[in-house]
């Protein structure tokens, strides 16, 4: 009695038989729709990562008078379907894969003679030199081995790629050098030097030979050795027998046409050599990257010149003059006094006190209060951290190097373990950036991204966090220890690419990070200043890598931070030479806002008191 087959259910029909799939039936056609988990926000393409092991021996199989005409050894008893189309030929693979069978697919080759196509099926290599319907006949194939000389010679110094066309064009000249002096000792009336036949002088034949050989392959053509003319082959009786000296004249020619050749390849490879060149962005990133969990406030000066109180919504610093100062505080401060204050949403700055706007806000006539510093990065980021990437111009301080419509992309790369700690897979996640254009990139650029619940860059665990704490980060977390816990990636790569304004091209520059090169609660230097003589705005290139801890303090122990990510981090942490200087300045510059907020408070009380 023969078994019965179990009919599968509708449901189970339609998905083919897997389970856990969801399946949309679409014009009649059963879809499948994967779906996507919380990890997957962001992700370009994954690539699947297994532990590299040593291929098994196979055991000796029964050997066949085909099997030993075959360039595989032995055959699988595995029952392989036969697959539907006709170019693909599937076979168990000697390598050590999962624990699923795994097949290595070969192309199959279509010959106009069954017979051939009979003996192709037993996988013997005795048809290859037939022609076949191959699919991919049509594609260019070049020689591997000038591939990878081309491919060489980019990434090559220019003194490399000139010696090695020394080198080959001295071993083409000594070639024909040789045979020509061969040539030239059989027959040497056939090659006339210094006006006397080949081997007049027997110690010069292999000079007499390269002279020819050298001058035909440049085509410089001195006159001193040449091959013989009509006049030349004049023999006594009156004949000439120019048609003995074929073989020297082909040989001349053939290498006249190399020598041809061999100029405008070397030429080509050259002019790629230079275009390659000039594709090239110079461009400076930063060695680090900066990861800010306080205020964000700009120091640095507009690329277009402006100072930082263009900007709507940042603080900035304000020169008042003597007459605005006596209307705040009734003359009695001193002139060139310096003033933070927080720019409106319109460019229009606010009205001062007067007796005529006091009748229309009879309320508060008072000044607008600057927020604080945890407000401020409230209102910018949601209390979220940034990531911060400088890149800045090398050309900067050259007028006309600009470069046009820049666009900057930053690519995330997280390595994903399984349950038994290993490795299996990596994924590449696409990094928003606050601004990823630039119309203008003259001097510097900052890309912002911000590490919020969108963020590709932090744990699943940290973003279920976060959107629980309405987008906002805990403040718990902001210390640099348990900041550096909700990061999960392990490079990270920058491209910016545009148009230079010096040559028209498309260029590009990239860098590659890893994760112990984010320093925690630091920003970059200030680089732009005014030069005094000329008033032109310049950067200064030496403070490209420099870092200073952010305004809030909190910032990483960066000695003791470097000893520990030795081995995931490309950085070396210096102190610098103006690190003084800068300090200086800052505690300069917080005596001042703290004298100036005293001040300004001290002036809204008297104005409120006068109202």
């Amino acid at each position: 009695m023969g078994r019965r087959r179990r009919r599968r259910p509708r449901e189970e029909e339609a998905t083919n038989g897997h389970q856990g799939a969801v399946y949309l039936e679409e014009e009649g056609k059963v879809v499948n729709v994967r779906k996507i988990g919380a990890g997957d926000e962001g992700v370009l393409y994954t690539m699947q990562i297994s532990s590299k092991r040593p291929r098994r021996k196979s055991k000796t199989p029964k050997k066949s008078f085909f099997s030993w005409l075959s360039c595989n050894k032995g055959k699988s008893k595995d029952v392989v379907g036969r697959p539907e189309t006709n170019t693909l030929l599937g076979e168990p693979s000697t390598g050590l894969g999962a624990q699923n069978a795994q097949f290595t697919i070969k192309k199959k080759k279509r010959y106009n003679n069954p017979i051939l196509n009979w003996l192709d099926s037993q996988n013997l290599n005795i048809c290859n030199f037939t022609n076949t319907h191959d699919v991919d006949a049509h594609l260019y194939r070049p020689s591997n081995y000038l591939y990878v000389y081309i491919d060489w010679t980019f990434t090559a110094s220019f003194t490399a790629v000139f010696f090695t066309f020394l080198i080959y064009y001295f071993i083409i000249t000594l070639t024909f050098g040789i045979l020509l002096m061969a040539a030239g000792n059989n027959q040497p009336e056939c090659i006339t030097s210094g006006g006397d036949h080949f081997g007049s002088n027997p110690y010069t034949r292999f000079n007499d030979a390269y002279e020819l050989s050298w001058t035909t392959f440049t085509t410089v053509g001195y006159g001193n050795s040449y091959t013989s003319t009509a006049g030349d082959l004049v023999a006594e009786d009156g004949t000439t027998k120019a048609h003995e000296c074929s073989l020297v004249v082909l040989m001349c020619n053939a290498e006249a046409f190399i020598g041809l050749l061999y100029a405008g390849m070397c030429g080509a490879i050259l002019f790629g050599k230079v275009n390659r060149v000039q594709s090239h962005a110079k461009l400076i990133f930063a060695n680090a990257v900066c990861l800010q969990y306080e205020e964000i406030v700009d120091e640095d000066l507009d690329e277009s010149g402006a100072d930082a109180s263009d900007r709507s919504g940042r603080l900035f610093h304000k020169k008042w003059s003597s007459d605005d100062l006596g209307r705040l505080t009734n003359g009695s401060q001193q002139d060139g006094m310096t003033v933070s204050v927080r720019t409106p949403q319109s460019p229009v700055p606010p009205p001062f006190w007067s007796p005529e706007n006091a009748e229309s806000d009879e309320e508060s006539p008072s000044l607008e209060t600057p927020l604080s510093k945890t407000e401020q990065f409230v209102d910018q980021f949601n209390g979220c951290p940034v990531l911060k990437f400088q890149v800045v111009n090398e050309m900067c301080n050259r007028e006309g190097s600009e470069i046009v419509d820049a666009i900057m992309k930053v690519i995330g790369i997280k390595l994903k373990e399984g349950e038994d700690g290993q490795i299996t897979h990596s994924q590449y996640v696409r990094v928003n950036l606050v601004e990823f254009e630039h119309p203008f990139f003259s001097r510097v650029w900052h890309g912002v991204h911000i590490l919020d619940a969108n963020s590709p860059l932090l744990t699943d665990k940290a973003k279920r966090r976060i959107k629980e704490n309405d987008g906002s980060w805990p403040s718990e977390w902001f210390e640099p220890q348990i900041i550096r816990e909700q990061l999960q990636f392990n490079d990270l790569v920058v491209t910016v690419a545009g148009i230079s304004n010096v040559s028209a091209l498309i260029v590009h520059g990239y860098k590659r990070y890893k994760i112990g090169d984010v320093l925690i609660g630091f920003n970059f230097a200030p680089l732009v200043f005014r030069d005094h003589d000329t008033g032109q705005f310049e950067v200064d290139l030496s403070l490209c890598h420099d870092v200073r801890e952010q305004k809030g303090g909190g910032g990483e122990v960066l000695n003791d931070n470097q000893r520990l990510k030795r081995a995931q981090s490309t950085i070396r942490i210096t102190k610098s030479r103006d690190s003084d200087f800068m300090l200086d300045s800052q505690q300069d510059s917080q005596l001042r806002e703290s004298q100036i907020s005293a001040h300004s408070s001290k002036v809204g009380m008297d104005l409120g008191n006068s109202v």
